[in-house]
């Protein structure tokens, strides 16, 4: 079988839509499937192979950063391209745009499939989007199968698209994000490591946690903050890391994927204080992976998926009292953090690629063999 996976935003930024679409692309490749990337740019490589179709124009919405991609083939150019490439199947990451997705699935005559990844709340965005929507009656109909990675992302779905989606999460490599890892060897000796990993936007709410933090180093002041990860928010983050007097707390910036592991193995407890616009959190999913406690603000996304592991903690988003008394209630209780870690750890087998890989390749032979 030969599996297009088509991906307006650009390949090389940080995001969950891009990790979604490598796992999956390496997870078809280990089990002797073809692959093509499509997209608005990212390296290709002997791994991957990526087309780039196009360039993205990057825009600010639901608080986060995304980008309209823009190609300037034409109609026979798409064709011609498509005949060549002879997918069995492209997969679409959605929500898609009319200026690159809409205008390929208008061309190919594959069989279609759509994954609805995000959640995107009421606002000027999503009604670009949802503009976008009216355009594309057309090319939504072409769809054999939608499926969202949860029922956040569903609903955010239906509201744009219309229709039902089959729900199948994101996958995460179990072999990759192990308890046993090596951790950081700055990292590893003297303190509780209160870890973040993420985009430093402002729905990620790290301000939040930041902020909690303050008041719990008056109780715990051994413990220390870790932020993972780059942004927009780093220098205002910092400012008030220095405006608050905080002496235990670290930015390590930007972090590779081939770090990320040995990142999470640094950590005490996960701590994701997103206020709103998370569909699943597949960080949660790593962290679960790496067999860390987790305390989460409580948006629509990450309480739908910590409500299936119990144990966690979800505090109001926003509330820098309930996050500081969940971190302060982990804190106090090592044995506990290790039975939680134990059991995250167990969870997680069912986020593995090949556990979330079977049921997508199960779907795409259901369709083709539909289509026979």
């Amino acid at each position: 079988m030969k599996v297009g996976l088509l991906i307006d935003d650009h390949m090389a930024r940080p995001g969950g839509v891009q990790e979604y679409v490598r796992g999956l692309g390496r997870f078809l490749l280990r089990h002797d499937h073809e692959v093509v990337i499509f997209s608005s740019g990212g390296p290709s490589n002997a791994e991957l192979r990526l087309i780039r179709l196009g360039s993205a124009l990057n825009l600010r919405g639901s608080g986060s950063s995304t980008s309209i991609p823009i190609t300037f083939a034409t109609r026979g150019q798409l064709r011609q391209l498509l005949e060549h490439e002879a997918c069995d199947l492209l997969h679409v990451m959605a929500p898609y745009s009319p200026t690159l997705s809409g205008r390929l699935l208008r061309q190919s005559r594959a069989c279609h499939v759509m994954t609805f990844l995000v959640a995107i709340e009421p606002g000027p965005y999503r009604a670009v989007l949802g503009t976008f929507a009216r355009l594309q009656a057309a090319t939504l109909r072409r769809f054999e199968a939608r499926i969202a990675i949860s029922e956040t992302a569903a609903a955010t779905g239906r509201a744009l698209y219309g229709g039902s989606y089959d729900i199948i999460p994101c996958g995460v490599d179990t072999t990759r994000f192990v308890p046993h890892a090596a951790p950081l060897p700055e990292l590893a000796a003297g303190c509780a490591n209160i870890l973040y990993v993420g985009r430093l936007e402002q729905r990620k709410g790290v301000d939040h946690l930041v902020r909690a933090f303050a008041r719990l180093q008056r109780q715990a002041p051994a413990a220390r903050l870790i932020i993972a990860g780059d942004g927009p928010e780093r220098r205002a983050l910092e400012q008030l890391v220095a405006e608050l007097k905080l002496t235990n707390v670290r930015f390590l910036g930007y972090v590779s994927s081939a770090e990320l592991p040995h990142v999470l193995a640094s950590g005490t407890i996960f701590c994701a204080p997103a206020t709103y616009a998370e569909s699943f959190g597949i960080v949660l999913v790593e962290a679960l992976a790496a067999g860390l406690p987790i305390v989460a603000a409580g948006n629509a996304g990450y309480a739908g998926l910590l409500a299936a592991h119990p144990g966690n903690l979800v505090v109001p988003p926003a509330d820098d009292r309930a996050l500081a008394g969940a971190l302060a209630a982990l804190l106090d209780q090592p044995a506990y953090r290790q039975q939680l870690g134990a059991r995250n750890r167990a969870a997680a087998e069912q986020y593995s690629w090949e556990q979330v890989g079977q049921a997508l390749l199960n779907m795409y032979r259901r369709l083709l063999e539909t289509q026979a």
